[in-house]
């Protein structure tokens, strides 16, 4: 069962929340009706993301440095948007957790296929990985997800 309820309610971030609300519709109309028409959506959907993750590089620093990386990474925005918490570096690794994603709400509000969930999830986070893709210092792990019934969603951000 997901459990995925917000606790800041800032009107910037609720406003914003719907903006990312309404890209988790997107993916989810778009996926879902390419899956009813037969296609592979995994093939497409996931080439597609990853290409929109790679497009995204010029909003995070030219560093190597992990927690300078880590910081950008979690602007107060996206921090409170997805009421992330750093959960330590430790050996080269951060551990952030997601404690809300507005996507997951989206989804939760017009399908109870938890299966179905859970994979345009893991198609959405190839958006990370596609940022990851341009990083050559960097790599990108998802951990457990709110998707799957989890309290968080756990990445981890290591040094290569």
């Amino acid at each position: 069962m997901i459990k995925n309820l917000p606790t800041i309610t800032d009107d910037l971030i609720v406003k914003l929340r719907k903006a990312s609300e309404d890209r988790g519709l997107w993916y989810y109309y778009l996926l879902k009706t390419a899956h009813d028409k037969g296609l592979d959506i995994e093939d497409f959907a996931r080439k597609g993301i990853r290409a929109v993750g790679r497009s995204n590089r010029y909003k995070y620093p030219d560093t190597e440095d992990l927690e300078i990386f880590v910081d950008a990474f979690m602007d107060d925005i996206s921090k409170n948007l997805f009421e992330m918490e750093l959960k330590g570096i430790e050996n080269g690794t951060a551990q952030i957790d997601f404690h809300y994603c507005p996507m997951c709400g989206a989804w939760t509000q017009i399908t109870d296929d938890q299966k179905f969930i859970e994979n345009i999830c893991d198609i959405a986070m190839d958006v990370d990985r596609g940022l990851f893709d341009t990083y050559d210092c960097f790599e990108f792990k998802l951990g457990k997800t709110i998707c799957q019934g989890h309290d968080t969603c756990e990445i981890f951000i290591s040094k290569k």
